[in-house]
């Protein structure tokens, strides 16, 4: 009997897993790269790496309050950060130290620096005319007084586009009496407070607003030393008196 072999021929096709993408820098891990305070003594990557991640690769108007003249590590760390984690970033920042600002801006680009206090409203008059507003991120990270980060938070945020984010980190001085938090002052913990009440008051009965900024926030979230308060998007500003 002649016996005949099968020739067994493998029809499947071999599953060539494609190789994964690449996986680029978290905001923690390029700001521990330059050494910002932002990421050591305190943790403020949890609030960017959640609202900051999704967008950094959009075109962005940021303006920063603070450039780091005062640390011991000298200014610029947060600039770097910024610029190597929002790759399409169009950079403002605020700085009183003239000095420092004349010194250090000799070796930056990319870059628009003005020189006065976030405290003084005829400087941020001035400031908001030069930049022309529109600002997707603003970030306060100044002198940290009480006057400082409260008169910020009412001149600028008007000037964050709709939909943007307004930031304000070091948030632990609202309960130092060395950055105004004496007893009976007003704090920017205060003020939160009472943005607080403006978004949850019953808006049949339509009580005055506390703050006027709070007629265009959608919300407000804190997480350790560091506020977010996010504006409302275009059509959804509602009218209260």
């Amino acid at each position: 009997m002649e016996i005949q072999e099968e020739l067994l021929v493998d029809n499947s096709t071999e599953i060539v897993e494609p190789e994964p993408e690449p996986t680029r820098p978290s905001f923690l891990e390029i700001a521990t790269k330059w050494g910002t305070d932002k990421v050591t003594t305190h943790h403020y990557n949890h609030m960017y790496d959640k609202y900051l991640e999704p967008i950094r690769d959009r075109p962005l108007k940021m303006l920063e309050i603070g450039l780091g003249c005062d640390m011991s590590y000298g200014p610029g760390k947060s600039y770097y950060t910024w610029l190597e984690f929002l790759p399409n970033v169009d950079l403002y920042y605020i700085e009183y130290n003239k000095e420092c600002v004349e010194k250090w801006a000799q070796n930056i680009t990319n870059v628009k620096i003005y020189t006065g206090s976030q405290s003084d409203v005829d400087f941020l008059d001035k400031f908001i005319n030069s930049s022309g507003g529109g600002f997707d991120i603003i970030i306060d990270d100044g002198g940290h007084t009480m006057e400082q980060q409260i008169t910020s938070l009412e001149k600028l945020f008007p000037i964050v586009k709709p939909g943007g984010m307004y930031f304000c980190e070091d948030l632990q001085t609202s309960y130092l009496a060395s950055y105004g938090a004496t007893p009976g002052a007003k704090t920017m913990m205060g003020v939160i407070q009472e943005l607080l009440n403006d978004l949850n008051v019953n808006v049949d009965v339509a009580p005055p607003l506390q703050h006027e900024v709070g007629r265009e926030m959608r919300s407000v979230e804190c997480g350790e030393e560091i506020c977010g308060f996010f504006k409302k998007e275009l059509g959804k500003t509602e009218v209260r008196t």
